[in-house]
């Protein structure tokens, strides 16, 4: 990889995939729920980045109308599921939580397995990083689904980094959901807490500076690695940080998007074709959600 590289824009069409059976949905933290789904066309399709759109609707009803978007979690091919990690705010995650968890073969005389209709994957992926590179994972609240699916990714490559360093931030130490599913893995894992309560006091921007001043100080700056997502003002400070120290990194920008696909222009944001180039209002869905961070306009937050 090298700073000229950018990622590539999504151009893959739709999976011709059957409804995503409910193999479970269970709470997992705090607010936080997990949702397996089968359906083996996504899950061979899923990538780091990646998302699906969910109709959370019963079937033959289209309230409410607009499909959600979810990162994928994780994804296991050979079992064909796929992982949605989410919060319950709203009528669409309302209903994808009171999902019921069925067995595979009901006995006889109950109710069939719980299905969901989901389309997707969409959207493009995280670049992986030189092999003996530093990879740094920034996250914070649902943002941290694609890099745990991306940190899964990079520890079985056989082109791995030199080391993978991930900095979850949250507002208090209850809300770090999915850390101890990251510490399973062979990486290093930093926290930061708003409040204190866990790791470093501060924002989780502070702790990815606070690490290249102190553990990655005096390394060659195109050896390290940066891929980020989270809250739109998370994702701006880091363009930001980013920027300034001249180090490669890529953000998975979140967005409210009706089609996932590109036919509504409904999750448009202004950021440049190219480096240097003006700036248009390109879909997240189909020209992301994964940018070059020196892509995105400085204020990100205040465009969407």
């Amino acid at each position: 990889m090298t700073l000229e590289s950018t990622p590539v824009p999504c151009r893959r069409q739709i999976p011709e995939a059957g409804p995503s059976r409910v193999v479970f949905n269970r709470k997992v933290g705090p607010g936080w729920l997990l949702l397996r789904l089968e359906e083996p066309a996504i899950a061979r399709a899923a990538a780091p980045g990646s998302f699906v759109e969910v109709l959370c609707a019963v079937p033959g009803s289209y309230d409410p109308l607009l499909r959600r978007p979810f990162s994928v979690y994780d994804a296991d091919p050979a079992a064909g599921t796929y992982d949605l990690l989410y919060i319950a705010t709203g009528r669409g995650t309302r209903w994808m939580a009171a999902l019921p968890e069925l067995p595979e073969l009901p006995e006889e005389g109950g109710s069939p397995p719980a299905h969901a209709d989901v389309i997707g994957p969409f959207g493009n992926r995280f670049t992986p990083p030189p092999a003996g590179a530093t990879a740094l994972l920034v996250g914070g609240g649902v943002g941290v689904a694609p890099l745990y699916f991306f940190a899964r990714e990079l520890c079985a490559s056989r082109e791995r980094p030199a080391q993978v360093i991930l900095c979850m931030g949250a507002r208090a130490a209850d809300q770090l959901q999915g850390i101890e599913e990251f510490r399973k893995l062979p990486i290093r894992s930093e926290v930061s807490t708003d409040d204190g309560s866990a790791g470093f006091h501060g924002l989780v921007t502070g702790l990815l500076e606070h690490l290249l001043d102190r553990d990655l100080k005096g390394g060659d700056p195109r050896r390290i690695t940066i891929y980020g997502c989270g809250p739109t003002a998370m994702n701006e400070s880091l363009r930001r940080v980013a920027i300034e120290r001249k180090l490669w990194c890529e953000i998975c920008v979140e967005a409210r998007m009706a089609c996932g696909f590109g036919i509504c222009f409904a999750c448009v944001v202004p950021i440049q074709k190219s480096l240097g180039g003006a700036y248009y209002n390109r879909r997240i869905c189909l020209e992301g959600p994964v940018f070059d961070a020196r892509l995105l306009k400085p204020g990100l937050g205040e465009h969407e």
